[in-house]
């Protein structure tokens, strides 16, 4: 099977060769908008899907700074023509054609997401905006989508990307309270769900805990996923075991590994990488299963502990436990 294919057979339960791999980081664009980046990380692990990063493309870049909220009431939405839509499509663009074998997916954030992105003050800096007047936070959040909207219309227009990797984000328990999440930011989220689920087949909802902080990760549960990728060491009491239960019948779980410096697929050396590997095939399963990461793993971390990751999955099908 090909990467992508593997992939594929993974997100809609059916049989595989081995346990497809894939994790995600931030890729410094360089001189090329990340292209050299990417394809030189694809070719040393060989890893089954690409999931693309918008570095540095988080937040909103403007030539003036963004700092009382007239400043962001004032914003307008990117056209087609802006760096910020086309240098991103460019960027799917290039990676798809260049990885056919691959499947390869770009990452789109919520605009609550993009707005913590755009203040860049902190994990509280959009939450004084926001405690300001929800209103106002509504109008920018409601130009910040439309972008969305347009850089997805474009990704799907003009590239070969084979699906949207959304990321839900801001469900801290400090942040929101269950019913003030399910209020101001769900609808949001549903629709990005909804837009990405109406243009591609195959896509993965990321249920983010960026900060290393527990989620209400109930306020997402019941969203419209087929793969779902959550903080396996951040939430708590969420297993790759309680989550065959936790999530809908039929969903195809991706992670497993902590990305963090203390993680094993940091540190670890080969035989710690390839037996907590076979570990979490077998709490996992191998059917509906992406071997992953919690999140963005370090971007130091070695090439060869990825490989080391692909050769447990290939020793785990082939029966050597």
């Amino acid at each position: 099977m090909t990467g992508k294919e593997r992939t594929l057979a993974a997100m809609n339960n059916q049989p595989v060769d081995r346990v497809p791999v894939s994790f995600y980081t931030h890729v410094a664009p360089g001189d090329d908008n990340g292209y050299t980046n990417y394809t030189t990380w694809m070719k040393n692990t060989d890893m089954d899907m690409l999931c693309m990063e918008p570095d540095p493309y988080y937040g909103l870049q403007y030539p003036e700074p963004l700092v009382t909220m007239d400043d962001y009431l004032a914003i307008r939405p990117y056209k087609k023509t802006d760096r910020y839509i086309t240098d991103q499509v460019e960027r799917a663009a290039r990676l798809s054609e260049a990885l056919p074998d691959k499947a390869t997916y770009y990452m789109i954030f919520t605009p609550f997401a993009i707005l913590k992105d755009t203040v860049r003050k902190g994990q509280t800096g959009n939450m004084i905006l926001w405690n300001a007047g929800h209103d106002k936070c509504k109008q920018v959040m409601n130009i910040l989508e439309e972008n969305n909207w347009l850089l997805m219309d474009e990704l799907k227009a003009k590239t070969g990307i084979t699906g949207i990797f959304t990321s839900m984000q801001s469900g801290e328990k400090w942040r929101f309270s269950p019913d003030d999440y399910k209020e101001h930011l769900a609808p949001y989220d549903k629709r990005i769900i909804a837009k990405m689920n109406d243009m591609y087949e195959n896509n993965i909802v990321h249920m983010c805990s960026w900060g290393n902080e527990p989620n209400n990760i109930d306020n997402w549960v019941d969203y419209d996923y087929k793969t779902v990728n959550w903080g396996v060491y951040q939430e708590e009491d969420l297993s790759l075991s309680k989550a065959r239960t936790y999530f809908k019948p039929g969903t195809c779980l991706m992670g497993g590994f902590d990305r963090l410096p203390e993680g094993v697929l940091f540190r670890g050396r080969k035989g710690e990488i390839k037996a907590e590997t076979k570990r979490m095939i077998e709490e996992a399963g191998s059917t509906g299963y992406i071997i992953s990461s919690d999140c963005s793993i370090m971007e130091n971390t070695p090439d060869s502990h990825i490989r080391w990751v692909i050769e447990a999955a290939e020793e785990y099908a082939a029966g050597i436990y």
